[in-house]
């Protein structure tokens, strides 16, 4: 990742390890398989089938300097949740019960805290998801807070506004070890777990991770018909938070189409994804329609679509794209604009023969 040769030289004569050369052809790939978004960024690989073991390298052998505990294999989550949580109940009152209550229930996991700004926007949205969830299916799930404010009195007083229940806020080594698990490193995170197996045997006797990426489906509003929130295989590319880069992505921008346009787009991508048959090729579809949209403008920049704003003033057409981040950062576009289910298909099947570029 050094500026130039000369610097990678210089840095690598002081490792003890084999290194890859330099600028090798293969590091966009590598960089966005791995996550490595941050220097320094150490990624731990299974020998014998090439499974990613840990991409929290760094973090765990600041933890562990001697290798104790190496290769550093993510704990089960049950391991990591606390031996209790917190309620309020009668509006007042402190309860605290064994988190083995909720053994039989899906629990949601929400990370979060009062200093960020985005938190701060989304607990409301997730307050009113979670009412309305309790009143439809009150004995199917829990949602416990899980916070990362600075001080007792801020998590009080964050937790205040919140409807559901708590990891307590003494508790630091859950707190910590449950970030870890999951990787948390930015808020508000929300994950689905399953309910702890009744046999050992199955998943280890661990809560199954449904999904990481439940935000999503509550500013989306999905989450009344969609419980217990398995991910889907597509999505709106503007409110996602999920990683692009970690998969292929059929994306269709039309900001520019009216409201029936639109849907009709939006019904097709579904209907594709719905009836998409991957293999062994994973691809995430969306669609695009907010000229406002910092993701979707970038992805445009990089694709050399043009600006969203253009499209709002000329007569206005879709544009089909397949981003194939993950390897070279390549990325294909369709000259079609008659965007139905067959057509996205077809384009899937055949994108190697549209026009290429790379990030």
């Amino acid at each position: 990742m050094d500026r130039n040769e000369a610097e990678y030289k210089k840095y690598a004569e002081t490792m003890p390890w084999w290194c890859l050369p330099y600028a090798i052809s293969t590091l966009p790939r590598l960089t966005a398989m791995y996550q490595a978004h941050g220097m320094p960024h150490l990624v731990v690989i299974d020998a014998k089938n090439g499974s990613t073991i840990t991409t929290n390298g760094v973090d765990c052998l600041q933890e562990d300097p001697v290798g104790q505990n190496f290769p550093w294999r993510p704990q089960r989550v049950v391991d990591v949740l606390p031996a209790e949580y917190m309620v309020v109940e009668n509006e007042e009152n402190e309860v605290f019960y064994p988190l083995s209550d909720l053994d039989d229930k899906y629990l949601l996991l929400y990370f979060s805290a009062k200093t960020c700004s985005l938190s701060q926007e989304f607990t409301p949205w997730l307050v009113k998801a979670y009412n309305i969830l309790k009143k439809q299916q009150p004995d199917d799930f829990e949602l416990l807070f899980v916070s990362g404010d600075d001080s007792v009195a801020g998590f009080y007083k964050y937790w205040s506004e919140m409807t559901f229940g708590a990891v307590p806020y003494e508790d630091q080594d859950a707190r910590r070890a449950l970030e870890s698990r999951f990787e948390i490193t930015s808020y508000p995170q929300l994950i689905m777990l399953g309910p702890r197996p009744n046999d050992d045997a199955d998943n280890f006797g661990d809560r199954p991770i449904i999904n990481k990426e439940v935000r999503a489906v509550i500013e989306n509003g999905d989450y009344i018909t969609d419980f217990p929130f398995y991910p889907k295989p597509w999505g709106d590319l503007c409110k996602t938070t999920d990683d692009i880069n970690m998969h292929k992505c059929l994306v269709v921008f039309h900001e520019g189409g009216d409201e029936n346009d639109q849907l009709d787009v939006e019904d097709a991508v579904r209907d594709a994804a719905e009836e998409y048959h991957p293999g062994d090729e994973y691809i995430k579809f969306y669609w695009a329609f907010d000229a406002t949209s910092a993701l979707a403008a970038s992805i445009r920049n990089a694709c050399q679509l043009g600006d969203a704003e253009d499209e709002l003033t000329d007569v206005p057409v879709p544009t089909m794209v397949l981003l194939d981040i993950k390897n070279d950062g390549y990325f294909y576009v369709s000259d079609e604009i008659d965007i139905t289910p067959e057509t996205i298909k077809s384009f899937i099947t055949n994108y190697k023969s549209a026009r290429r570029g790379q990030i």
